[in-house]
């Protein structure tokens, strides 16, 4: 008896030049680099802070140090995951918008906490009124990141081809596989058609325009 499984095929086809994948990726990994650069930073006083605690032990020094160690692993993940989102972006192109809705969300909550952070409050951060050259360039790098990545979104194509397929058996997993990319690349090739057809009726809509 042969057991059946839904499967899905997506692609996500864009008509826009490749060239803004590689734009946002390279502001992803810049960006993760000036994380590093910060954590870097933040490494080199611990030193000092931690023989001002031997010196002196008053309790809101051990706060300070605390708080630079808590910032050096905040910023540490933070650029891990820039640096493999725009890595991921890089192998994936415009075949996948997961990589672009976490770079837009992850960059405007970014902007959004270090504003909220020289403006508020907030219970064991207090107020920061340090604003240095690396903070406002890593604030215009996330910017622009989501910008870009906002627009990639919109402007990408994304087809669902749904099929019920057999399981396939050991010996029939590579025919199959050639089958599905053979399929996938047929629609890909179709999409194509369609968004250059649409271009062109855009282009004579408008020469007609302007003649008249």
């Amino acid at each position: 008896m042969k057991k059946y499984s839904n499967t899905k095929t997506i692609i996500a086809v864009s008509n826009k030049p490749a060239i803004l994948v590689y734009v946002v990726a390279a502001l992803m990994i810049c960006t993760g680099a000036l994380y590093f650069i910060v954590a870097s930073q933040d490494y080199s006083e611990l030193p000092q802070s931690s023989a001002a605690n031997n010196n002196n032990t008053d309790s809101k020094d051990e706060a300070d140090t605390i708080a630079t160690v808590n910032e050096i692993v905040f910023f540490i993940v933070v650029g891990i995951a820039y640096t493999a989102a725009g890595i991921w972006m890089l192998e994936n192109k415009y075949y996948s918008k997961v990589s672009y809705v976490i770079a837009t969300i992850g960059s405007i909550a970014l902007i959004a906490f270090y504003i909220s952070t020289r403006t508020i409050n907030i219970p064991s951060i207090g107020i920061q009124d340090d604003v240095g050259a690396i903070d406002i360039l890593s604030k215009v790098l996330q910017a622009a990141i989501a910008g870009i990545s906002i627009y990639i979104l919109r402007s990408s194509t994304v087809i669902w081809r749904s099929a019920t397929t057999t399981r396939a058996q050991p010996s029939s997993l590579s025919s199959q596989s050639s089958s599905s990319s053979a399929a996938a690349a047929e629609i890909l090739e179709h999409e194509v058609r369609k968004m250059q057809k649409r271009n062109e009726n855009q282009e004579r809509n408008k020469d007609d325009s302007s003649g008249l």
